[in-house]
């Protein structure tokens, strides 16, 4: 086999793929409805426009990994996590997995609050 037939044949075939748009804008929608951030304000964090937004998680365009990273950011996740669709790492302890389950719960402002306590413990 060449290469060039070994780059144009799918790893996985093509019928038992999923689109990468079933998954990532019900995703995108999942984040900002558990952080309470409304589309206007993910727009504002990432300098995407809501127009594109929209296109994204109504599934009719799939975001660079540019955009995507953007979108990350302004949730407060990694790319990593976003792809992880089951939110339990497992190298945490039930502690620390009680902890991220808070976090990511909480809405900007609430996160916020909650780094400025924590910070005050570091400082003693």
């Amino acid at each position: 086999m060449y290469l060039s037939d070994a780059l144009n044949t799918p790893a996985i075939p093509e019928n038992s793929q999923a689109s990468a748009s079933d998954f990532i804008g019900p995703r995108i929608k999942e984040l900002c409805d558990k952080q309470q951030i409304t589309k206007y304000r993910l727009s504002q964090l990432t300098g995407v426009t809501q127009t594109v937004l929209s296109r994204i998680i109504k599934r009719e365009n799939i975001p660079t990994i540019q955009t995507l990273e953007k979108i990350c950011t302004a949730l407060n996740i990694s790319l990593a996590q976003f792809f992880a669709k089951d939110e339990n790492p497992p190298d945490l302890t039930a502690e620390q997995r009680e902890i991220v389950e808070t976090w990511n719960g909480l809405n900007p402002e609430d996160r916020d609050r909650l780094m400025k306590i924590i910070r005050t413990f570091q400082q003693e």
